[in-house]
């Protein structure tokens, strides 16, 4: 009896390893084909800023941010329509995506959105409509409330943002992992955890809505951006976010004309925060998806609502 647990599990071990290195090699045969695609690079502040850009230079300029480990990828579907009328541009927010993963980099928000400003100015872009979904909303309202009259208009999809000003006032106390044994079974979790395709999908699938569907391509996208992402900047990223001060962030002084838009059934960000954006922000509306999660960027309802907005037709 004992003998055949043992090999059953030999079993077990030998198909999870096939399955490991057949899923490594399929999923670095698609991120050889990512990365050849048309992104373009630029250096801020001693760190390479992938981009890409769409549309005429003289339209109308839209910028992207994504949200936590996503990509300019995100916004395929939307930017396909849009780009044939606006000026369209998406970064990588480092150290996603394509863009530099430097263990020496400030990844704290301030940080941040300084060096998407000043990748901003390094494009020459001066006016624009900024888009943002998740920690791309929270970095895109931090943007236009430090440089309002620059952002002629906001879109939020699932902002992450805290309501809780007293949370705000007082962050907690700043990550600390200074156990070497812990933070090396970390640091190999995440490794495993981004290289390894069943596990990634597993953890994916768990963090939609119920009833939300897994769109493969976007999955496949998501799991080559990150597989280049090393366990050690990921630590680094999340300890520069979790002993940082929280942005001071102006929601009142916010002049742009704003469209903030939830997923009715998001787990991550709930739409009761696109309320309260709603009612601290002057000339904003709220729109709630039915049945959407996190990621409703693709929807169709969702894009017609956006070139609406952008056309001031939306009611």
């Amino acid at each position: 009896m004992e003998n055949n647990t043992f090999v059953s599990f030999l079993k077990v071990l030998l198909l999870g390893t096939i399955v490991f290195y057949i899923s490594t090699h399929l999923s670095t045969s698609r991120i050889v084909e990512y990365v050849s695609q048309d992104a373009k690079k630029l250096t801020i502040e001693g760190i390479q800023v992938a981009y890409r850009e769409y549309g005429k230079g003289n339209f109308e300029t839209i910028v992207f941010l994504h949200g936590f480990a996503g990509s300019s990828y995100d916004w395929k579907v939307l930017i396909d329509v849009l780009s044939e009328n606006y000026h369209c541009i998406a970064f990588d927010i480092p150290p996603f995506g394509l863009s530099e993963k430097k263990n020496d980099f400030d990844y704290s928000d301030e940080s941040i959105v300084r060096l998407l400003i000043k990748s901003l100015d390094s494009l020459g872009i001066e006016q624009f409509t900024l888009v943002g979904h998740s920690m791309g909303g929270y970095l895109s309202l931090a943007i236009a409330s430090i440089i309002p009259k620059r952002v002629e208009r906001l879109i939020l999809f699932d902002a992450a943002y805290d309501v809780n000003s007293e949370d705000l006032q007082n962050p907690g106390p700043p990550f600390k992992l200074k156990d070497e044994h812990l933070l090396k079974f970390y640091q190999i979790f995440l490794d495993v955890g981004l290289k390894t395709y069943p596990l990634f999908k597993f953890v994916y699938r768990n963090s939609l809505a119920e009833g939300e569907i897994l769109n493969a391509e976007h999955f496949d996208y998501l799991f080559s951006q990150n597989y280049f992402l090393p366990a050690e900047i990921l630590i680094k990223f999340t300890k520069d976010k979790a002993a940082q001060k929280p942005l001071k962030i102006d929601l009142e002084g916010i002049t742009a004309k704003t469209l903030i838009i939830y997923g009715e059934k998001d787990q991550i960000t709930p739409p009761s925060i696109g309320e309260y954006l709603s009612k601290s922000i002057k000339n904003s509306k709220f729109m709630l998806i039915p049945n959407e999660g996190h990621m409703p960027l693709s929807n169709r309802l969702v894009i017609e609502l956006v070139r609406k907005f952008l056309i001031d037709i939306l009611e």
